[in-house]
């Protein structure tokens, strides 16, 4: 895929409401502010999580769902276009009570207990995702 330039757009600071699903809040938020290409930074803790792995020689996800407290140690991702929409990849680290980490791919069916959000916006042509036959996941288009 050939490199992209990108310039600097609209940076945003946000506080996700208690209780909200961490991935579809930050997406929900992008669709409404006409985001389509971005770098997203998240910090903060939930009182459930979900994360998980990609399988390359199935091609399938596997999810493991945290019902108790976590902070999140590292959350970052980006958002391009899946479908014409927004769509958000991010990977976390989260930290249990015994201070272990677990990380891999967010998943809806993350819980904000508190968190806060850093969105970068980049102005150019936003990278748009299309199924990738070799390793079945939805990829930036090379084009």
């Amino acid at each position: 895929m050939p490199e992209r330039p990108f310039k600097a757009g609209r940076q945003f600071l946000l506080r996700l409401p208690r209780g909200a699903d961490l991935w579809k809040e930050l997406t929900a938020f992008c669709a409404r502010r006409k985001i389509r290409c971005a770098a997203v930074h998240v910090i903060g803790a939930t009182s459930e999580v979900t994360i998980g792995y990609y399988d390359q020689r199935t091609h399938k996800y596997h999810q493991k769902t945290f019902r108790e407290e976590m902070e999140i140690v590292s959350c970052s991702g980006n958002v391009s276009l899946k479908e014409g929409k927004p769509f958000l990849h991010l990977h976390a680290v989260m930290g249990d009570t015994k201070l272990r980490c677990f990380g891999g791919h967010l998943f809806p069916g993350s819980n904000v207990f508190a968190a806060e959000a850093y969105i970068q916006e980049l102005l150019g042509k936003p990278n748009v995702r299309v199924p990738d036959a070799s390793t079945g996941l939805a990829l930036w288009c090379a084009s």
